[in-house]
Order: structure tokens, then C-alpha cells, then sequence
């Protein structure tokens, strides 16, 4: 069965879309209401999906003017941002992250397998955001916030709700689920996890996979990561065995194949080279099996 959101309220202004379990291409979304509009945080995978989150964000707002905020380019979190576009709405997004959605969108059907994408062009334009931004909306006024270095993608933002405490983290934050490094930082992340990210003392954080948690859910990623450097440290990892611990250390974790290329991208940095993206993506769909079919 394909995987259907829950909406739920997270706090009276503050609500939350949840995709279970997930997985690949199954993301969060939310919004947070103002008395004179909303502001909606990421997208989804596909015009179906998206439409379904519009439905349940017009229940809640009403005719309240929409902005977007896109947590990064990837498109399980903005393949929906052309849709909201279209009806009126504003988008908002990192000057890196605007000119990869504009330039897609993109499925990678070399490596994924779905048939249900329907209509996810992109949007014309996206409003470039590259310091704390406030969007007032009326009786709420929640802060856009740059990650300050490249973590999980180089167009990383954050949303904050100060009034009820909730941090919107986009894929900063996987729970349940392993993280991908595929076009971020090993060292970046780990250093947004450590200082930058708790500086915010949330009560209540909504990651970009997995259900919404509280500030003790980060610590999993910090020791993910700080194994990841301290195994890739040498000129010649044993690559085939280190995928092996880590589906050991973290077996609960869903899409454990992405291990594989988490690791070659933390070795890459540490000779201080960029990853090597088609080894990387022949490394996800060798320890997949093939291409990876999406259930959308």
C-alpha cells in the first residue's frame, strides 16, 4: 500500500503532515497559521501527494494567502512548490536550492522507478532567502533561518516557530530513517548538529522522515556521524565491511543501502575530494538490488 500522511495538530497554530514510515521519497510537511495567512513548510513527491496536502492546508486556512518554505531542493519535499505557485502562492527558498528546483524537476529514473509523478513542473520564480527572514502572518510571525554551512544539501534552511517552540528541520533531521549525504557534508551536518541546531531549544522538532520528537532524537545522527568520520579516516577503507556494521549498528533504520554512500562520501572529505556522484549512485543501486521502485 502506498504511504498516506497523517495530519495532525502539533499545537494550536502548528500542523503537521506525516508520510509513514518515511522512507524513500516519503517526506513532512506542515504548516503554521496566522490571522491573516499561513505558512506551509516543503512540499511533496507528487501531484497526488501535493494535492492532498493543499486540500488538508485549505481546511485549516481557509482563503488565507499561502507562502511556501522549501527545506532544501530535493524533490520529495518540493516537486509540490510549482502547484502552490500556481494558485497564487509565494515560494521561498535558498539561492542554491531556487536554481536546482527551477532547473527540474527531477525523478532520476536511472535510479528510481515510479509511474505516478503527474504534473510537478517547477515554479518560474522562487523569492531567494539568505538571511533570517520573519514572515508575518498575522498574530505569528515565524523566522526563516540559512544553515550556515552545506549539511545535508548546500541550500539547507530551517523554519522556527518561537511562540510554541517548533522547529521545522527539514532532512537535517531523519528519524527512523538513514540519512543521506549524497550532495551535502558529513562534517558540516555533524557541526549543524552539535551547535547550531540546539541553539534553538525547541520543544518540539519535525524532521524531514519520521514522526515529530523532541531535541533527544538528534543524538542518534551525532553518533551516526562521528562513527562515519572515525572509520573513513584512512587511505583505504574496507568499504564492503563497514556497510555491514553500520546495517548491524543501526538495524532499525529504513533504506540502510544509503550507508553505502554516506561512507563514500565522508571518505571523500576526509582526502578532502568531492564525492564521486556516479560511484555513489552505482554503490546505492548495487547494495538495493537494481533501481529502487517507489510506492507513492
Amino acid at each position: 500500500m502506498p504511504p498516506r500522511a497523517s495530519v495532525s495538530a502539533l499545537t494550536d497554530s502548528v500542523s503537521v503532515s506525516i508520510q509513514a514510515p518515511g522512507g524513500w521519497y516519503q517526506s513532512n510537511s506542515g504548516w503554521i497559521r496566522g490571522a491573516d495567512g499561513g505558512l506551509l513548510i516543503d512540499t511533496c513527491a507528487t501531484e497526488g501527494l501535493t494535492r492532498r496536502l493543499l486540500a488538508a492546508v485549505d481546511a485549516d486556512l481557509g482563503a488565507r494567502p499561502l507562502t511556501l518554505a522549501l527545506t532544501h531542493a530535493h524533490g520529495d519535499h518540493a516537486n509540490g512548490a510549482g502547484a502552490v505557485r500556481g494558485r497564487g502562492g509565494t515560494v521561498l527558498a535558498r539561492t542554491a536550492t531556487a536554481h536546482e528546483v527551477k532547473a527540474g524537476p527531477h525523478t532520476f529514473p536511472q535510479v528510481f522507478d515510479c509511474s505516478v509523478w503527474g504534473d510537478i513542473d517547477p515554479p518560474a520564480d522562487i523569492t531567494e532567502v539568505e538571511a533570517v527572514q520573519a514572515v508575518d502572518l498575522g498574530g505569528r510571525v515565524p523566522e526563516i533561518h540559512p544553515v550556515p554551512v552545506k549539511a545535508h544539501t548546500a541550500g539547507d534552511l530551517v523554519v522556527w516557530d518561537s511562540a510554541d517552540g517548533v522547529l521545522f528541520t527539514g532532512d537535517l533531521l531523519f528519524v527512523g530513517v538513514c540519512p543521506l549525504a549524497i550532495q551535502g557534508n558529513v562534517r558540516g551536518w555533524l557541526e549543524v548538529l552539535l551547535g547550531w541546531l540546539p541553539a534553538f531549544e525547541a520543544k518540539h522538532l519535525v524532521p524531514g522522515h519520521g514522526p515529530a520528537v523532541d531535541r533527544a532524537a538528534v543524538t542518534p545522527l551525532v553518533d551516526y556521524f562521528q562513527w562515519l568520520i572515525e572509520v573513513t579516516d584512512k587511505p583505504e577503507p574496507d568499504f564492503a565491511a563497514l556497510y555491514a556494521d553500520a546495517r548491524d549498528r543501526w538495524p532499525d533504520w529504513l533504506d540502510s543501502e544509503r550507508h553505502a554512500v554516506n561512507l563514500l562520501v565522508a571518505h571523500a572529505e576526509s582526502r578532502g575530494a568531492e564525492p564521486d556522484l556516479m560511484a555513489a549512485i552505482t554503490a546505492l543501486m548495487t547494495t538495493n538490488g537494481g533501481r529502487i521502485v517507489l510506492d507513492l
